[in-house]
């Protein structure tokens, strides 16, 4: 019994322990779930993190790429339309300017010249690589026994072909940088050769402007543009009203077209601006003269009978006669006589005058002093003679 009952307690024995080992073992395995699992959430989230930033890179790369790409487009088409403009501009002022017309030329040469060269290099280190290529096939031939099948062509073929799609390649980049280098070149050519045209406008003062139109004016009249010539001059009495030598032209001009009316005001308007002008005044005087008004003529000379000009004091004693206003002849007759003592005529006036006033000694002594001066006409002269035998001499 006692080693039934010893049996028993081991048994006992042996179930507490499994119990407790069962019990130690349960929490193991929960701890151990549990950790698991929150590995791997912690994982996934890593990952997602990991995904989402891998994306995000994703998405700026491809974003830059893009404006790259834009920017770029955009750098082209700037310098292309730059080039353009600029190459327009230079043959418009080529039209214009020789010098840019010839500096052009050597402009092409020099990008010609430039892209040959480029060409030519990327030629020879072509054909350095194709020789190379060849050298290293020959030698591997050389090493490796001879078949019927042409085994060695094909890679000679390849090499060949991928030198050319090389070349190719390079000449594509060469044309595109010698496009490039010689658009910049147009550029940088045009920039200095292109010279600087500066166009300043300078006003002309009124008189300038005048004694422009008067040389034209005259330069007319000598080519019998007449027309032309009036034209002129009345601009320039636009501009300067008070242009005397204008005014005097134009009326000479219109008295030459029998407009005596047409002179005589644009004459009357000087006048008034120039109240002292003897000349315009000369002038109005004669043509109210010789249409045979001497009162006006008269009239517009006498506020200048002080002048010193013959041709005024003589048409003023011969108006003032007309109009037997005899004392302002005597007076013109003087002037002249003292202006020109040795003329017979001033001397004949000026005794006409006095015997018509009744003043026979003075007319007398004027008529000897006429025929004294020995320059009278035939009929002068007869006159002057007959009246000194009239008055007792």
């Amino acid at each position: 019994m006692s080693v039934i009952n010893q049996m028993l307690k081991d048994l006992d024995k042996r179930q507490s322990e499994q119990k407790n080992s069962a019990q130690a073992v349960a929490p193991l395995t929960a701890k151990s779930s549990t950790s698991r699992v929150i590995f791997i959430i912690v994982a996934i989230i890593v990952l997602n993190i990991l995904g989402i930033f891998s994306w995000q890179l994703y998405s700026e790369n491809q974003q830059l790429k893009e404006q790259v790409q834009t920017n770029a487009t955009a750098i082209n088409a700037n310098n292309d339309r730059t080039v353009s403009d600029v190459v327009l501009t230079d043959a418009s002022e080529m039209v214009d300017d020789k010098q840019s017309a010839y500096q052009a030329p050597f402009v092409a040469v020099d990008a010609a010249s430039e892209k040959s060269t480029i060409v030519t290099s990327s030629v020879k280190q072509a054909a350095s690589d194709i020789a190379d290529e060849l050298s290293k096939q020959s030698s591997v031939s050389a090493k490796k026994p001879v078949n019927n099948d042409s085994v060695n062509i094909n890679p000679l073929a390849t090499s060949l072909s991928s030198n050319t799609e090389k070349m190719s390649a390079l000449d594509a980049e060469n044309v595109e940088n010698t496009s490039d280098i010689t658009g910049r070149k147009q550029v940088a050519n045009v920039a200095k050769a292109t010279p600087s045209l500066t166009i300043s406008r300078t006003q002309l003062t009124p008189q300038a402007l005048a004694a422009n139109k008067i040389t034209q004016a005259e330069q007319a009249i000598e080519r019998n543009d007449i027309l032309k010539a009036e034209a002129l001059f009345e601009e320039v009495l636009l501009i300067i009203p008070e242009h005397e030598t204008a005014r005097k032209q134009l009326a000479a001009l219109w008295y030459g077209k029998k407009s005596y009316q047409d002179a005589v005001n644009l004459l009357s308007q000087g006048i008034a601006l120039a109240p002292q002008s003897e000349e315009m005044r000369l002038m109005t005087a004669r043509i109210y003269y010789e249409q045979g008004q001497p009162r006006p003529a008269y009239n517009v000379l006498r506020p200048v009978n002080y002048s010193s000009n013959t041709e005024l004091q003589i048409l003023l004693a011969n108006t003032a006669a007309d109009l037997n206003e005899h004392d302002n002849a005597i007076v013109a007759y003087e002037k002249l006589i003292a202006l020109e003592p040795h003329v017979g005529r001033w001397w004949l006036g000026s005794a006409v005058s006095l015997d018509s006033l009744g003043k026979f000694v003075l007319a007398r002594d004027a008529y000897k002093q006429a025929i004294t001066r020995n320059d009278l006409s035939n009929s002068a002269m007869q006159f002057a003679r007959q009246r000194l035998i009239e008055l007792g001499e």
